[in-house]
């Protein structure tokens, strides 16, 4: 017996979480969207989507592929992800070019690099890449290094999770940083408050993460763009693949050059 869960489902649907008949408290994790009277913490894969597309184009960049779409209901992430690279596309007075989404069989980094590998075989050579995740990225990178183009000179990209192994490649890893604690703390206090027994409100679909999806340079610290210099928690940093860094104001600092964890990358190391 339980007094409470908190469940980050894979492959439920909204009809398996209505079937439940336990009463313990319910708290969903993760960024598929159900109709079902539990509380929701996930981060805005949209709003998010539509930062890392922002900052490719205000660098410049116009042929913006999309590797990582998915078929079927159940990944609604990638296609939420996918909706927000056509609308900050459409947003920019770019046409999306759907001939630069590319279907990908998982999310895995082989993913990535056969994705890539599509692309430059059809002749459809992007200017700039936003992956659905990291692996994939690294995969697409790994691709692009063997097919002798530059990153970010030939091709810039940008990945979504800020996994580790994004900050110790040769060139490293742009990337969407969600902020994990915030998803953690909010899913805690969450099923902390309908234990206690106290009324609460109707089911919340609580959104950890951007305040404003105005502009990277403006994303708060519930999610960042984290470059080679790394995201830092309650103060997210934004760098142009060529650029200097842009701090937010915050009431919480990190000692410049590091990342999580207290890591100082390499400085010579190129960012994608």
């Amino acid at each position: 017996m339980i007094d409470g869960l908190i469940l980050s489902p894979i492959h439920l649907e909204t009809e398996d979480l209505m079937a439940r008949e336990e009463t313990a408290p319910l708290v969903l994790l993760g960024e598929r969207e159900y109709e079902a009277p539990y509380d929701h913490i996930a981060i805005d894969n949209v709003a998010a989507a539509r930062t890392a597309v922002r900052h490719l184009v205000d660098r410049g960049h116009r042929r913006i592929a999309f590797l990582g779409s998915r078929t079927g209901r159940e990944r609604q992430p990638a296609h939420l992800r996918l909706r927000g690279w056509r609308e900050e596309l459409a947003a920019a007075g770019i046409t999306p070019d759907e001939a630069l989404v590319v279907v990908t069989d998982g999310y895995g980094r082989e993913d990535g690099a056969a994705a890539m590998a599509s692309l430059l075989d059809r002749g459809e050579r992007p200017d700039a890449v936003f992956a659905y995740n990291d692996l994939i990225a690294v995969g697409a990178m790994r691709t692009l290094t063997e097919r002798g183009l530059s990153i970010p000179a030939d091709v810039a990209v940008v990945g979504f999770d800020d996994i580790e192994e994004g900050r110790y490649g040769t060139t490293t890893l742009t990337t969407i940083s969600p902020d994990k604690e915030a998803i953690a703390r909010l899913a805690v206090d969450s099923l902390v408050e309908r234990l206690s027994g106290s009324p609460v409100p109707e089911p919340r679909r609580a959104r950890p993460g951007y305040r404003s999806s105005s502009a990277i340079d403006r994303a708060p610290a519930d999610r960042n763009v984290r470059d080679g210099r790394g995201a830092r928690p309650g103060r997210p940093l934004a760098r142009s693949s060529r650029g200097s860094p842009v701090p937010r104001p915050t009431a919480h600092r990190e000692p410049s050059g590091t990342v999580p964890g207290g890591r100082h990358p390499d400085p010579a190391s190129p960012r994608s």
